[in-house]
């Protein structure tokens, strides 16, 4: 069985701006439009897919308002 490969979600704003995440791909290999994480007052946080980053194994997010 193939692994899937490393991906990891650069976070551009919200309490965690500048930190990458790995997150799990799509079976297709694609990032996920959102993700889900909990900020620091332990209440969720979705994020939004909103591009590739420079490097190939790394997507931008940006909190969802």
């Amino acid at each position: 069985m193939a692994e899937s490969p490393l991906v990891y979600a650069f976070l551009d704003d919200g309490p965690y701006a500048g930190e990458l995440v790995r997150i799990d791909p799509e079976p297709s290999g694609r990032p996920p439009r959102t993700i889900e994480l909990t900020d620091p007052g332990g209440e969720p946080a979705d994020y939004d897919l909103i591009g590739p980053h420079h490097d190939p194994d790394r997507w931008i997010y940006r909190r969802a308002r």
